[in-house]
């Protein structure tokens, strides 16, 4: 009897506006995540293992083929899934933070100097394009995946800043928030639970939409030789490596550039579905 109760809350939960495309989404990503888990930590190979003849096809040892080392394709293409989507995360988390923070403090804010200096900094950051910005300081920084994180941290913030000021103004002149202060609720109290769960709604429903961006970038300046270093698998990285032995072999590309395209695409049906629940279409 719970089993189809459960069963037919899930249907409704389906029918939805955007509940198939949510559910489409987030099954694509589980499947990538957990291939991610089991094949580098539980197969027969590690990503970096020479197990066998260069550009050797595939076979029921090597699904996915060996590379032009002579390593698996398969688990060096699922060992990409934690640095892709776990750097991904990283860099869209912590910008994520910090701006809703920095937007909340501001939509508060009464002094006119500090809100046009602040604004003026967002408004040039947000001018320009996050790759051109990454590959600016990456110059300074250093190539490497730490970099990327530490460069989306402190450039980054400032999209989820605009967001986040936009909407505390808003929530600011609620009449639930001049209600708290009518009953004398500290400004802390008022800041922590009635504002910040309202901003942060924004900013995170624009920080799945992001995380798709992030992901590119990352694998983008990977493939650029500014993100992974070897023998690190990584998507961009592979892709990039493989360009010059497509003739021996297809796959040194297709693999990893269809996981890229999965998991770029599972969180494209996330945020579409979400979308259109709110949209209520």
């Amino acid at each position: 009897m719970k089993l189809k109760t459960r069963w037919a809350n899930f249907k409704d939960w389906i029918a939805l506006p955007g509940g198939f495309g949510i559910f489409s989404g987030l099954t694509m990503l589980v499947i990538i995540i957990i291939l991610g888990i089991i094949i580098p930590n539980f197969g027969p190979y590690n990503s970096d293992d020479f197990v066998g003849e260069p550009f050797a096809g595939p076979s029921l040892k090597h699904p996915f083929g060996l590379d032009q080392l002579g390593r698996d394709l398969m688990t060096r293409t699922f060992s990409s899934v934690g640095v892709d989507l776990g750097v991904a995360f990283l860099g869209v988390s912590l910008p994520l933070v910090i701006g809703t923070v920095i937007g909340i403090v501001l939509g508060l804010a009464k002094n006119k100097y500090v809100l046009s200096l602040v604004g003026s900094l967002i408004d040039g950051i947000n001018a320009f394009p996050l790759l051109i910005i990454a590959v600016a300081m990456l110059t300074f920084l250093g190539s490497g995946l730490k970099s990327i994180v530490i460069i989306l941290a402190i450039t980054n913030w400032a999209r989820y800043a605009r967001i986040s000021r936009t909407r505390a103004v808003i929530v600011s002149k609620q009449n639930y928030i001049e209600a708290a202060k009518t009953l004398g609720y500290s400004k802390k109290r008022i800041i922590l639970k009635h504002m910040t769960p309202n901003v942060s709604s924004e900013t995170v429903a624009y920080a799945l939409s992001d995380f798709i961006l992030v992901i590119i970038i990352i694998s983008g300046l990977s493939f650029l030789g500014l993100g992974a270093q070897p023998p690190t698998a990584e998507w961009g990285s592979m892709i990039a490596d493989g360009r010059a032995f497509l003739t021996e072999s297809a796959g040194l590309i297709l693999f990893p550039g269809l996981a890229l395209c999965w998991s770029a695409v599972a969180l494209s049906f996330i945020v579409e579905g979400i979308s259109r629940r709110d949209r209520g279409i």
